[in-house]
């Protein structure tokens, strides 16, 4: 019933044809212009809030220092577990 309600609410995805590329696209997925020529139809709906942010991130280089720090804290671990961090231990 939910789900019904939910599908009700949400409009029909609308495709526009581009007759230059003789291609049809969603706008929704393209930031709002065709993906090939770059035709921006009249009223087409934009691209999410969202998305339009996950395009300006650098996501390469957010994940080379996401590994960084991974990396570190299982260095900190071995470490930790090896006794290294604190001096030996003694019985």
């Amino acid at each position: 019933m939910i789900a019904r309600m939910l599908l009700a609410r949400r409009p029909a995805p609308r495709a526009f044809f581009c007759e230059r590329d003789e291609w049809s696209f969603d706008p929704r997925y393209t930031c709002g212009r065709c993906p090939i020529c770059g035709w921006a139809p009249a009223g087409a709906p934009a691209a999410p809030r969202w998305l339009e942010l996950a395009n300006r991130v650098d996501w390469e280089l957010f994940g080379l220092f996401a590994l960084a720090d991974v990396l570190v804290v299982l260095g900190l671990i071995v470490a930790e577990a090896a006794g290294l961090l604190h001096g030996a231990r003694r019985p």
